[in-house]
């Protein structure tokens, strides 16, 4: 019944295949210039290219209309306060004045004297008048002048009210004009986002207020009265912006340019940008269909009896996964399925050359692993082989061997045999302390890599080791090189060049790799084909019965672990070389974990017995893809192990492997 269903679900999956392949292919011929939907897709694409400089214009522009709002708000309430202030000052002022006794008390004092005056000069009069036969010649000429200095006060008097008035005008249209200002930069700064003059809200448009100073004191109050009218209106209309200008960022930021396409420029663009997308999606719903409905079972009893499968269905899937978070990256838009592949294809090789290390040990791990052991010594190891490798080719001034006159090849040959050799003598010391001084596996490794790390340490503590250039082409080599220095062993006249869709290859470094997959095919030989790798199954199976049976269980645990040594000595190697160096205090830290969980996600028992070499290729593919991901998807580094270690038990989880 249930495979029933699976075959229902695998022919819909197919049906859906087929149409996103043809939606796919179809998609991709809308950039081919001269095709029938070429013009339409581009038209679309200007289309959407001038609405996302407005969305993007917007949403430069919201912000910034906002503060212009909240200032417009709070000036227009300082004119407010102010023009109000300054009316009830000049209505005071005015009553003041026709009173005769303005609140300035010089004011007030004129006018008192001028007053005091004009009385006194009225009583000088009228007695002149009546006893006019004791008035001296002269003093009706003194009279005239103090009449003339009461003028003279009166007239100082008022000027000075004048002034006071003047002030509190020109104070008032001050702030009425800079609130104006404030306003007219608002309102352009919501016309801004919206990209037009005529909004709802605007009734009319604002301009600053132009008045001139009242000639007479009498007119002062209507004219402040106006400026306070003006100053109402203008407050009412900064209020009515900021709820505007609020609009208009929430306006700015949820517009997008699809937003302002029409319903099928937008399914032009979405098939045209994301044809590879539609169409990968398409293929891997394809696969899916066909296994479900041609062999669900053989493909069931696979998943749950053999353990390389489950493990290789998890490389897919995380193959699968890599693929869209890369396109993700480029937002899946790509020239052509050319295009995509060979910038899918760099990425993928970058990942196996960044992991080639891991993978070397991984593999070493693997027969350790097998045998019921383990080796947590290995990133030391590295360490310490790369320090003698150092040593040895060193060119500065502390270089020994090269200031003896060993130099070039036959320097570069003994370093790198006395790395291999620090490896093997290393890795059988590991062997002789867990067979011959019956120690865990886990405290003569833990030992022996305390012991190389601090002796790695101490010996180049006071020295800077400089590792020649030309060594790096031992694992820099690119792939043009290579294939230049094959074909010059046989005609050294002849050129080499990668043309057509292939040139991107040229620059591909793929030495690491290389070395990797040579050891791969070397060690799946002695794991399946070897009395040796029957042995290392027999012995990690059950070690007493391995004995009694002929089995020389202490030889066989050595052996594995200088192989283990050598592979690290390797990888080692290749790293000096790659890096022109390494640093001794972080060289290898976290090597052995990275390869332990390569063989365990692989399918190889931490009980031993039970493992495959191809098993641990996918487990270190598996790893590897993980920390690109994590590259990506752009996840903080702080959660990147978190996020590994997740994907590490759901890789065994989906293994589903039997008892």
């Amino acid at each position: 019944m249930k495979f029933k269903i699976a075959r229902i679900i695998g022919l819909i999956a197919l049906a859906a295949a087929i149409a996103l392949i043809i939606t796919g292919i179809v998609g991709s011929t809308f950039r081919n210039e001269g095709s029938r939907l070429n013009s339409v897709y581009v038209d679309a694409l200007n289309h959407s290219a001038r609405n996302q400089a407005h969305a993007d214009s917007a949403a430069k522009a919201a912000p910034s209309a906002v503060k212009k709002a909240e200032t417009a708000v709070k000036q227009a309430d300082t004119a407010f306060k102010d023009t109000e202030e300054a009316l009830n000052n000049a209505k005071a002022l005015y009553e003041g004045y026709l009173a005769r006794s303005s609140g300035d008390e010089l004011i007030k004092m004129l006018f008192e004297a001028a007053d005091a005056i004009k009385e006194n000069s009225d009583v000088i009069e009228a007695g002149l008048d009546t006893e006019a036969a004791f008035e001296p010649s002269n003093f009706k000429a003194a009279l005239a002048e103090l009449r003339s200095a009461g003028l003279n006060i009166e007239d100082a008097a008022y000027d000075l009210t004048y002034a006071l008035f003047e002030d509190e005008f020109s104070a008032a249209l001050k702030s009425l004009t800079n609130a104006e200002a404030k306003v007219i930069t608002a309102v352009s700064g919501i016309q801004d986002v919206y990209k037009k003059s005529d909004l709802p809200w605007a009734h009319e448009e604002i301009t600053k207020t132009e008045a001139d100073v009242p000639a007479e004191i009498d007119l002062f109050v209507p004219a402040i009265e106006a400026l306070f009218s003006r100053a109402q209106y203008i407050k009412e209309t900064a209020d009515a912006l900021m709820p505007a200008a609020n609009q208009a960022l929430a306006d700015a930021s949820s517009v997008t340019t699809g937003d302002l396409l029409t319903t099928s420029e937008r399914l032009l663009l979405m098939i045209g940008k994301a044809h590879i997308f539609v169409t990968l999606t398409g293929i891997i719903l394809a696969a899916a269909g066909l296994i479900a409905v041609f062999i669900p079972r053989k493909f069931a009893y696979a998943w749950k009896h053999v353990p390389v499968f489950s493990v290789f269905i998890t490389a897919i899937v995380m193959i699968i996964i890599l693929t869209y978070a890369h396109g993700n990256t480029l937002n899946f838009e790509f020239k052509s399925y050319a295009d995509w592949g060979s910038k899918w294809l760099l990425n993928f090789l970058n990942v196996l050359r960044s992991n080639a290390s891991i993978g070397m040990v991984a593999l070493g791990m693997t027969f350790v692993i097998i045998t019921g052991g383990i080796d947590l010594a290995v990133g030391s190891t590295l360490a310490g082989v790369a320090t003698v490798v150092m040593v040895v080719l060193d060119v500065s001034q502390s270089g020994f061997f090269v200031n003896n006159g060993l130099v070039g090849m036959p320097n570069y040959l003994v370093a790198i045999g006395m790395g291999l050799a620090v490896g093997l003598i290393l890795g059988a010391l590991t062997g002789v302390g867990v067979t011959k001084g019956r120690i865990p596996p886990f405290i003569v490794t833990l030992g022996i890599m305390n012991i190389v790390r601090s002796v790695a340490q101490y010996f180049t503590k006071s020295t800077k080791i400089e590792v020649p250039t030309s060594f790096q082409p031992l694992a820099n080599m690119t792939l043009k090189q290579i294939v230049e220095g094959i074909v010059h062993i046989f005609n050294k006249d002849a050129t080499v060049s990668f043309g057509g869709g292939f040139q991107f290859m040229e620059d591909v470094m793929l030495l690491p790799i290389i070395y990797w997959l040579i050891l791969v095919v070397i060690m799946y030989v002695i794991s399946k084909h070897t009395a040796f790798g029957r042995h290392i199954y027999a012995v990690g199976s059950n070690e007493r019965t391995s004995r009694l049976s002929g089995i020389n269980v202490d030889r066989v645990k050595i052996a594995v672990y200088m192989l283990m040594g050598l592979i690290v000595s390797i990888a080692a190697i290749t790293q000096v070389a790659r890096l022109r160096g390494v640093d001794v205090a972080s060289a290898g830290s976290g090597l052995e974990m990275s390869a332990i969980a390569a063989v365990v996600v692989g399918g190889t028992s931490m009980a031993g017995g039970r493992g495959s070499i191809i098993g641990t290729v996918l487990g270190v593919l598996i790893i590897g893809i993980m920390d690109n991901l994590v590259v990506l998807l752009h996840i903080d580094a702080f959660l990147s192990n978190a996020f590994i270690g997740a994907i590490i038990i759901f890789a065994v989880l989906m293994q589903r492997k039997d008892k």
